[in-house]
């Protein structure tokens, strides 16, 4: 007897079990210590049945990756868009530092940990642009009311890429100089979103 189509639902049901199952054993084992083996194992499946759902470990990965950059765009979102521009932008990026302090194990997933994908997954790439054009749409806005001053695109990229490498070494647990990570990061934003 031919076995039974599964809904839309169960698809989806199926595979966000699996990720969450994947991604416990990556915060217990990292990106290496994950296999499609070790998943099945945790869930008490055979390890064939996931074949059903994702072609491989990387896929399994992307899908775990578009799931986070949907919670920190969330999380993003969840600022007053009322604010004036400059303190909106400085929001956002307490916001951001918030998102990997609350959740470092999904957020070394985006930025730290190597994943080498060769394929475009797009349900990926649309959840890791959202959090993009926030960033750079606050960074836009903030220049266009003259409360900041720059190009967009690469003031954009100089306070993603230092707010990025501040929780990095926060996360890492590398800021033992004295000087607090709530410190350099209310000094290190005065002196990016500075007029």
């Amino acid at each position: 007897m031919p076995r039974r189509a599964l809904t839309h639902e169960e698809i989806d049901s199926y595979r966000l079990s699996y990720c969450e199952t994947a991604f416990d054993l990556y915060k217990k084992n990292d990106y290496a210590g994950v296999t499609m083996r070790a998943i099945a194992k945790e869930m008490g499946i055979s390890p064939m049945t996931a074949y059903r759902y994702f072609d491989d470990k990387e896929e399994v990965f992307a899908a775990l990756r578009a799931m986070h950059f949907d919670r920190l765009a969330d999380t993003l979102e969840a600022v007053n868009k009322s604010l004036p521009p400059r303190e909106y932008l400085r929001e956002l990026a307490v916001a951001y530092a918030g998102y990997a302090n609350k959740e470092p194990h999904g957020y070394r997933l985006l930025y730290v940990v190597h994943i080498h994908q060769m394929k475009a997954y797009p349900e990926m790439e649309s959840a890791q642009l959202r959090t993009q054009q926030l960033l750079f749409n606050a960074t836009r806005r903030a220049i266009q009311s003259g409360e900041i001053q720059g190009e967009p695109a690469v003031l954009a990229h100089t306070l993603w890429a230092s707010i990025h490498g501040l929780v990095s070494l926060h996360l890492a647990n590398q800021l033992t100089r004295g000087s607090s990570f709530k410190e350099l990061f209310t000094a290190m934003l005065d002196q990016l979103l500075s007029a």
